[in-house]
């Protein structure tokens, strides 16, 4: 009977051993970081993201007004304006989560499809996604993707450098889908996500498989990272930077993808 016991431990044991070891380890390889990224070159490599980028330098002039001047503003930025003199009294980290739950509140709302042929694609793509400028966000809300954007730029006008901050798209393993986040580079090396459900992963990125990244200056790839961070885009560029992303699309190469 003893002996029976024993083994009986025994095989338990490896199987709590065997079982442990099909679990991935959280560990630090799994956690966002910046200089992972391969530089592949500057935003405009991204035309849908560069025609945001201008859009939003055009009404940047009416959006400061409207910090300068109640009565000049267009309704959009009314309650942005609020949002933003408050938070100019808090530290850093209270900002993060202030713009971080403001924008979160506003409207979801997918994107319709079209084409569009990239430098980095071999030929058109169908897309559905189209980036949102923060004033276009204000107007008639977007999907996640501009809902990162809009933080991006909040942040900015907060202080924040286009060096401490990423817009990342990734796989999310749980959603099986891809989905848009935001990076906010903090002391220390660590690395804020801001969520869409006003949650910040501080210490937890492994549900994310991290495919590129972008700024108002340049383009990173999380997939094929490469050793020069000044190499420039040639070719083995990710999958996604032709595809945009999917809240339902399969971890294969689509032909079509949405955020």
């Amino acid at each position: 009977m003893g002996g029976d016991s024993s083994r009986y431990r025994r095989g338990m044991r490896a199987i709590l051993i065997a079982l442990l070891l099909m679990v991935p380890a959280v560990g630090h390889a799994e956690l966002y970081r910046f200089e992972n990224g391969a530089y592949l070159g500057a935003a405009s490599l991204m035309p849908d993201w560069a025609g945001m980028l201008t859009r939003q330098q055009a009404e940047q002039g009416a959006f400061q007004r409207c910090l300068e001047d109640a009565q000049l503003c267009d309704k959009q930025y009314l309650g942005v304006r609020h949002v933003l003199h408050k938070a100019r009294g808090l530290d850093s980290d209270k900002q993060i989560r202030l713009v971080n739950r403001y924008v979160n509140k506003r409207r979801y709302r997918r994107d319709r499809s079209a084409s569009l042929d990239t430098p980095l694609s071999d030929g058109p793509q169908k897309y559905r996604s189209r980036w949102s400028t923060p004033g276009e966000f204000f107007k008639r809300g977007g999907d996640c993707e501009d809902f990162v954007t809009t933080k991006y730029f909040l942040l900015r006008e907060l202080g924040f450098s286009a060096d401490e901050l990423r817009v990342v798209v990734t796989w999310d393993r749980q959603a099986n889908g891809y989905h848009a986040i935001l990076a906010v580079a903090r002391t220390g090396g660590d690395v804020w996500l801001l969520e869409s459900d006003n949650s910040i992963r501080r210490r937890r990125h492994h549900d994310y498989r991290f495919i590129y990244a972008l700024n108002e200056d340049s383009v990173w790839d999380h997939e094929n990272p490469a050793p020069a961070a000044t190499q420039p885009a040639t070719v083995s560029t990710p999958v996604a930077l032709s595809t945009s992303t999917n809240d339902t699309a399969k971890e294969t190469a689509p032909t079509e993808a949405t955020l």
